[in-house]
């Protein structure tokens, strides 16, 4: 804090030597520096450059709560005014909006490992990756399938309203879109799984 404060001082020089200046922070970075008892190399020359100035320290939050206060004094309620729970005209409408977030499944198998990825992109465009390592050594196709249904119980344990989601297996994308017929037994409890999480 105390060195953000010293270049924004060697920025705006010829600015603080005409006016007073009001500084807003969390915490008090000039008293920070002027209370110590032995000031040595760099303190001692921040302490120097900030005598220089006339600083006044201003609370964050006084400010927040000064800027409420301007505005309700600037815009005051008419006193003929009343609050209403009712909404105008004779019908109410209530409409859920569910935003929708998007779930990217993928997984890995080699010789001697195997591995699954998820990542949530929440409607506010925040990225949540998830990766998991699995003990078990399979086909690319079960690694596959494994990343979708932890994905799915993740969405599941997270609440999630509304979910598109996107894999880059043709194979797994298309069985579970019913549009390829599941013919590998060790393919066919993962299918089953997936689709009873698809359904909640």
């Amino acid at each position: 804090m105390c060195l953000a404060l010293m270049f924004a001082i060697q920025k705006l020089r010829h600015y603080m030597h005409a006016y007073t200046i009001h500084l807003v922070a969390k915490i008090d970075s000039v008293k920070y520096v002027m209370s110590k008892p032995v000031l040595t190399g760099r303190l001692a020359k921040w302490a120097l450059l900030l005598n220089q100035y006339e600083i006044i320290y201003v609370l964050a939050k006084a400010v927040m709560g000064q800027a409420l206060a301007d505005f309700l004094a600037d815009h005051p309620i008419p006193a003929d005014w009343k609050i209403s729970d009712d909404l105008p005209g004779d019908e109410e409408f209530y409409i859920d909006i569910f935003l929708t977030w998007t779930m990217f499944f993928d997984g890995s198998a080699r010789a001697d490992e195997a591995g699954a990825g998820v990542v949530f992109m929440l409607p506010q465009m925040q990225i949540l990756p998830y990766s998991v390592q699995l003990s078990e050594l399979c086909s690319n196709n079960v690694i596959e399938y494994q990343a979708l249904i932890i994905g799915l119980q993740m969405a599941i344990n997270m609440e999630i309203p509304a979910l598109e989601i996107y894999g880059d297996s043709k194979l797994i994308v298309n069985q579970l879109l019913t549009e390829y017929e599941v013919r590998k037994d060790d393919l066919v409890p993962y299918f089953r799984l997936a689709t009873q999480l698809l359904q909640r």
